[in-house]
């Protein structure tokens, strides 16, 4: 308990520490100081990177409830120091009773972005808990008890969880669940605010890691999305499974780039790549020149993805050709159509983190309820806010990505994994629709302007906006006219971090944009 209380005071002071720390016995980077320290003190400990990723996932459930968390979903990719990498999908389906015609018998003529149609099944606590199960070493109930205790007594409220309240504050107000746990009293930031109905599931977690599919937090979850007018149910919850895949893997000058398959977006960072590895590097990283090429690779490679990417069993191209020189050329031919898609949003809530330990095992974790709030309803005896993620299916039919009953949507959510030689950089960040773009950036500034991992995710970036059509510039970059396309002001584009392994070293970068820290373990 001391040790909790102690943190507590550090998180009131540590955002203005430094966002690089190394070491030689493993690091954590992530969006919430106190989750930094928990993973830290699992590797000090002797728990491999995996078992830190856990304690890190589930404290980040606690911290950023809004971000990502049990009514979520989850992703990985591991990298082993053997040069074996891993893939776990932790996505969910669409409920059984969701279904284009169910919206039709309802006189929607479009998935609602928030409310109760816009769920899916959690996928979040299952893919954490297979993760560990197939590579973890420590007892599962020890590393899920730093969060249960985060949400018992109390932690400090993050400024972006504050702000979140008061700018979603309407779509709270509107679900009962949600009112009592974020609005009755609404928290100002670095007030200490307890979760008790967390910390209640956490206790069920702990005995059984599929309580929220199987127990009564499941019963309780079904029975409140069904009063809110809903269609998950039980035997959707008792259903879901994690799944392991199949990784996708590229090249980029000379470095091995491993993104996410589908139904995530990450093969769109790596038809970016490709087409940027084409031509020239510009000489300048904030150049209107170096974005224009950005933004004139990105805009094919997004309508490709639309037409193209969603649930891998709904595809017609497979895995293995997804990168194939005809799919580029395919892409090519889509350049010059500068309309928006026709999907929702762009930039939304996510949280991303990254862990690697002493033997120079590295997990890429990124977990999201899509929206801030996700559907806004929250389920109150357990306090699980549950996520809009069906919101991202397709209403046209014909698409990899036309809504279904128990199908994936394409997703958001994607992590990635650069290699050369003994390098190897884990990174991601929070961004929606942005992030294949977000990547590309990373990576090359990382690959092309060669720089370190804390000045790639930190320096100024922009991109172009799929909803809109128009390019999402932060305030540090002065653009001229890219492609005639409007630009419009951000203040931030995602919230990134990153982690390196290089020989026996491993250093952590955090993104000057939010409010975690880098940690390292002696």
């Amino acid at each position: 308990m001391a040790t909790y209380k102690f943190l507590f005071i550090v998180s009131f002071w540590c955002c203005f520490l430094t966002s690089v720390a190394a070491g030689f016995g493993g690091v954590v980077a992530c969006e919430a100081p106190l989750a930094s320290y928990v993973g830290v003190r699992v590797l000090d400990s002797g728990g491999n990177a995996v078992d830190a990723s856990v304690s890190v996932a589930f404290s980040l459930a606690v911290l950023v409830p809004h971000l990502g968390g049990f009514g979520g979903d989850f992703f990985a990719l591991i990298s082993h120091p053997d040069g074996r990498v891993l893939f776990l999908n932790g996505s969910g389906y669409s409920p059984r009773r969701l279904s284009l015609n169910l919206l039709e018998s309802k006189g929607l003529a479009s998935i609602p972005l928030r409310g109760p149609l816009s769920i899916t099944i959690p996928g979040f606590t299952g893919a954490v808990y297979e993760m560990w199960r197939r590579l973890g070493s420590v007892e599962w109930s020890k590393l899920l008890e730093p969060a249960r205790i985060l949400a018992s007594i109390g932690f400090p409220v993050l400024p972006n969880l504050a702000r979140a309240i008061n700018i979603d504050s309407k779509i709270l107000e509107l679900d009962p669940g949600s009112k009592a746990t974020y609005l009755d009293p609404k928290p100002s930031a670095w007030e200490p605010f307890k979760m008790a109905g967390l910390a209640s599931l956490i206790e069920y977690l702990q005995e059984d890691p599929r309580a929220i599919y199987r127990g009564e937090p499941a019963e309780a979850i079904a029975s409140y999305v069904s009063e809110r007018g809903g269609v998950l149910d039980v035997d959707d919850m008792k259903s879901y499974e994690p799944e392991w895949g199949d990784h996708l893997t590229s090249t980029y000058r000379g470095w091995t780039i491993y993104e996410m398959p589908p139904n995530t977006q990450g093969v769109t960072t790596l038809h970016i790549l490709k087409l940027l590895e084409e031509l020239s590097v510009e000489p300048h990283p904030l150049s209107t020149e170096r974005f224009k090429t950005l933004v004139e690779v990105a805009i094919p490679s997004y309508k490709w993805r639309d037409l193209n990417v969603g649930d891998p069993r709904s595809m017609k191209i497979s895995l293995k050709d997804l990168l194939s020189n005809k799919i580029i050329e395919d892409i090519k031919m889509l350049k010059g159509d500068l309309n928006p898609r026709e999907a929702s949003g762009s930039s939304v809530d996510t949280t991303f983190f990254a862990v690697a330990d002493r033997e120079g095992l590295i997990v890429a974790g990124i977990q999201s309820l899509y929206y801030p709030f996700g559907s806004g309803l929250t389920e109150p005896r357990f306090q699980v806010t549950l996520n809009n993620r069906a919101a991202d299916f397709s209403i046209v039919k014909g698409l990899p990505n036309t809504l279904e009953p128990l199908k994936k949507p394409l997703h958001t959510l994607s992590a990635a994994i650069i290699e050369r030689e003994d390098n190897r950089i884990a990174l991601g960040a929070s961004g929606g629709h942005y992030r294949p773009q977000q990547h590309a950036i990373f990576i090359t500034n990382i690959i092309d302007y060669n720089m370190p991992i804390e000045e790639a995710i930190n320096t100024p970036r922009a991109a172009w906006d799929p909803k809109t059509g128009r390019i999402a510039v932060e305030r540090e970059i002065n653009l001229k006219n890219i492609l005639g396309l409007e630009t419009f002001i951000v203040e931030r584009l995602g919230v990134a971090n990153a982690v390196q392994v290089r020989g026996r070293m491993k250093k952590a970068a955090t993104d000057r944009r939010g409010y975690g820290i880098p940690v390292a373990a002696p």
